[in-house]
């Protein structure tokens, strides 16, 4: 949040500026201790995945291995097994690569690894078969729609039902696990059959195993299309026999190796949850904070999972061979590091060979400066007052657009592990909570929240929140008590030229000199009439669709304004709401409107009172983390510089000078380091346990780590 007030230039600017550290800076003394006794939770992992064409079988090892050390990684990603089998299968239907000959490439590479201290993951591939395989064992194979099976590229995608998911994969992880001293097993596209990588798609699998198990299930018949009978119980059946394969493949290996690092894109009996961050051919516009999301929502929801969200290095699925945007990689690649996760970059080939290297420079240097500075990425955690509440779509990006662009430090919570004691804090430690349009709630959830506003917290909530059970059936009701409206409301559709008329009361209750220029505020977005409880407060007036068209019929009257109102704070017990009943984040993640971010802020600064506990001048441009050791040993801000984005083009940040940073350390401090720069601060030390800093200057990205007492 930005500062009321920072000091004025002259001597006190002179007493904050930064000096050379003449000596290099020592983390010898710093014991960042353990988060779990695990070396791979919350740990510095530094992560290069080679997803190795067939081709390359007999490619030379020692040159494999030095591109890996002279990237600083620690561990290596590796396809073992599966759709082809790196290594000296013994077992009839696992193909194995003929470019390996008779060497033995997984055994090999794993004995050169850990000699030189690096651990190895084996990846595993159960999706796709060798055709050589498929001719053999058809009831393996998925059916599509038209009853023929999926190829591409000469590969036959399986079905989880059939056996050789339910069976064959556990020989296979059985052979390899019996045979090598791998460190960690990952699991790639596990589960139902989606779109080949063309994109065509052959529907609901039809196989013979599919109808049995789902008549099993249901009793029902199954379906071939999304419009179909039964197309609800199907997805059900989906998620529940993909859970029950998860469970028998994660038990089975435990069995085998208790030791080893289970990596899967769920949370299921694994140790870390895969996500990726990459660009494609069709999405437009990158996500700025695409890696923000996937690192953050697993680090404030599992203290026993870490996430390991997977740089892309590629361009797209159908253009593997080239690098996609080094400045677009660079700041995906920050955003894991200064959010405390680990660091990684997937490459199809190996360093080695890759014919588009722009990116691979960047890549040594960032990595050597994680390795460098290892100890502060181990036992981190931050310490934010606000979590926002994962929800999806437009409304969650908003919300964490308005929230970084603010400089307003947050955990995201996955809505499934609230109240959970897996996660690393209870929802008592948030001052506030923001649910951005999460309508599947279950009702333990409801009671949860609204005891946490009734014990003295704080919500901030927007769109249809509550209104559907959780499995997203409609209850039609607004079911949160400490929202301050009734449970029945009406939905006014989005529709063009809607607005909130904003009265000289409202701006005077919400309290910013932002609001002093406008009486109008656009609101493309569904709407919900509530009726607002006795003793709640509402704002703004629901303006509906007026003439918009010609500019002669441009106008509404004064009798046109409803009393529905587009914002209620509401005292619930110690606690407080505010219910937001559209899409602001939807809205400001569209069109960024100054109105939008103006009724976000009030919310939380002036009817919420949300405190903060650092200030800053900072750019919206600058993505800011604050983390800290849970060893007590030191603290740290990060810095993301942004300024580089400009729509589908990715360019070099500009350089951003003279950043005032404000903040209240968890303990007394004796230090500050710039560490990208490799500037010493000087700070000023304030009666109130504050201390106020100037960073000359912030390039791609900074880290500012406040060494204690």
């Amino acid at each position: 949040m930005k500062a009321s007030l920072f000091f004025i230039a002259g001597l006190i600017s002179l007493m904050l500026i930064s000096c050379n550290q003449p000596e290099d800076f020592s983390l010898s003394s710093i014991d960042p201790g353990s988060y779990d006794g695990t070396w791979w939770n919350r740990t510095p992992i530094r992560l290069i995945q080679t997803n190795l064409p067939e081709i390359e079988g007999s490619m030379d090892k020692d040159a494999y291995l030095q591109s890996i050390i002279d990237a600083s990684a620690n561990t290596v990603l590796f396809n073992t097994g599966g759709i082809v089998a790196n290594y000296q299968t013994k077992l009839p239907y696992q193909w194995k690569n003929p470019n390996i000959g008779a060497d033995d490439l997984v055994a090999n590479l794993i004995n050169r690894f850990h000699e030189n201290g690096i651990r190895y993951i084996a990846r595993f591939d159960f999706s796709k078969l060798d055709s050589s395989i498929a001719v053999r064992k058809p009831e393996w194979l998925f059916v599509g729609t038209d009853g023929k099976p999926q190829v591409f590229n000469g590969l036959y995608s399986a079905c989880i039902n059939g056996d050789y998911y339910q069976e064959y994969a556990f020989k296979i992880l059985e052979e390899a696990i019996s045979n090598y001293p791998f460190d960690g097993i990952f699991f790639n596209m596990m589960g139902y059959t989606g779109p080949t990588y063309a994109g065509a798609d052959h529907g609901i699998c039809q196989c013979e195993n599919c109808r049995k198990r789902f008549m099993a299930y249901s009793g029902l018949k199954l379906p071939k299309f999304n419009d179909d009978p039964g197309i609800s119980e199907y997805r059900q059946f989906q998620r529940v026999t993909s859970e029950e394969l998860y469970n028998k493949i994660t038990g089975f290996i435990k069995q085998q190796n208790p030791n080893l690092v289970i990596y899967n894109y769920n949370a299921i009996g694994t140790s870390w949850i895969a996500s990726e961050s990459g660009a494609s051919m069709s999405t437009g516009v990158d996500n700025i904070y695409h890696a923000t999301n996937n690192v953050k929502r697993i680090l404030g929801s599992y203290n026993d999972r870490t996430p390991l969200n997977l740089i892309m290095g590629f361009q797209a699925i159908g253009y593997r061979n080239i690098i996609s945007s080094p400045n677009l990689l660079r700041t995906w690649w920050l955003e894991n590091m200064l959010h405390g996760a680990p660091v990684s970059l997937v490459v199809v080939g190996t360093l080695v060979h890759y014919e588009d290297r722009v990116f691979f420079p960047i890549v040594n240097e960032l990595f050597a400066f994680h390795k460098r500075y290892e100890k502060l990425f181990t036992n981190v955690q931050a310490l934010n007052k606000v979590a926002l509440i994962q929800g999806s779509g437009g409304e969650y990006q908003g919300m964490m657009k308005l929230l970084s662009e603010e400089h307003i430090m947050y955990d995201v919570i996955i809505p499934s592990q609230l109240g959970s004691d897996r996660t690393p804090r209870k929802i008592e430690d948030y001052d506030v909570l923001i649910l951005a349009d999460i309508p599947g709630m279950s009702e333990n959830l409801v009671s949860l929240l609204d005891s946490y506003v009734q014990g003295g917290g704080k919500l901030f909530v927007t769109g249809a929140t509550s209104v559907n059970d959780s499995t997203g059936k409609p209850i039609n009701k607004i079911r949160l008590k400490s929202l301050g409206v009734e449970s029945d409301y009406e939905v006014f559709p989005q529709s063009q030229a809607t607005y909130l008329k904003v009265t000289e009361s409202d701006k005077l209750a919400l309290g910013g000199e932002e609001f002093k220029d406008f009486t109008l505020m656009m609101m493309n977005s569904g709407f919900l009439k509530c009726k607002v409880k006795e003793n709640a407060q509402g704002y703004m007036r629901f303006l509906p669709s007026n003439m918009y068209g010609p500019a002669e019929k441009t106008y509404y009257h004064e009798n046109d304004i409803t009393d529905f109102p587009g914002a209620i704070s509401y005292t619930y017990g110690k606690g407080k709401t505010v219910f937001i009943p559209w899409m602001l984040g939807s809205e400001y993640n569209k069109k960024g409107n100054y109105a939008h971010r103006a009724l976000f802020l009030a919310s939380l600064n002036t009817l919420l009172k949300v405190e903060s506990d650092l200030e800053t001048d900072a750019s919206p441009l600058i993505e800011m983390t604050r983390l800290a050791n849970l060893n007590g040993a030191f603290e740290w801000v990060g810095m993301i510089n942004h300024s580089g984005f400009m729509g589908n083009s990715v360019r070099e940040p500009v350089t951003i000078h003279n950043t005032t940073i404000r903040l209240k350390p968890l303990k007394p401090v004796k230090e500050v380091r710039l560490l990208r720069s490799g500037l010493s601060l000087k700070f000023n030390r304030q009666s109130d346990g504050w201390i106020e800093c100037l960073v000359p200057q912030i390039g791609d990205f900074e880290m500012m780590v406040c060494l204690y007492n």
